[in-house]
Parts: C-alpha cells; sequence; structure tokens
C-alpha cells in the first residue's frame, strides 16, 4: 500500500513540475517577445489559432473564446 501510495505522489509531483515549467517557460517567451517588440506580431498570429480552438465545445473551446477575446481587445 505505501508503495503505491509513494507512486501516486511522485506522479502528482512530476506533473505539477511540468505544469510548473511550462507556465515559467510561456512567462519567459511573453517577456522576450514583448522586450523585442514582437509581441503585436505574435498576437497578430496567435488570433487565428485562438479562435479556431473558440470553435469546438468543452475546456479546449471556453480556452480560444477567452483568448480570442483577449486578443481582440475586449477584457
Amino acid at each position: 500500500m505505501q508503495t503505491l501510495m509513494l507512486f501516486l505522489m511522485y506522479r502528482v509531483l512530476i506533473i505539477a513540475a511540468v505544469v510548473a515549467g511550462v507556465a515559467i517557460l510561456a512567462t519567459v517567451v511573453i517577456l522576450l517577445a514583448r522586450r523585442a517588440g514582437r509581441l503585436d506580431d505574435a498576437k497578430r498570429m496567435a488570433g487565428p489559432l485562438a479562435r479556431t480552438l473558440g470553435d469546438r465545445g468543452g475546456m479546449w473551446g471556453t480556452v480560444g473564446r477567452t483568448a480570442s477575446r483577449y486578443l481582440d481587445g475586449e477584457r
């Protein structure tokens, strides 16, 4: 039983580390794009992807619609 609990705990820790790493990486990319003055270009390129995701249902549709509204300037 203890082995199973350790396995589940390690699995949760690995997932949390991956999520934190992706969040840090995304923040660094956004900051570098902003510093280079390319953030507007990145927003323009991400717009069609966000609109396509917004047409889906479920969680990805919600994420796409929210991102699309943000990119269009509606907050």
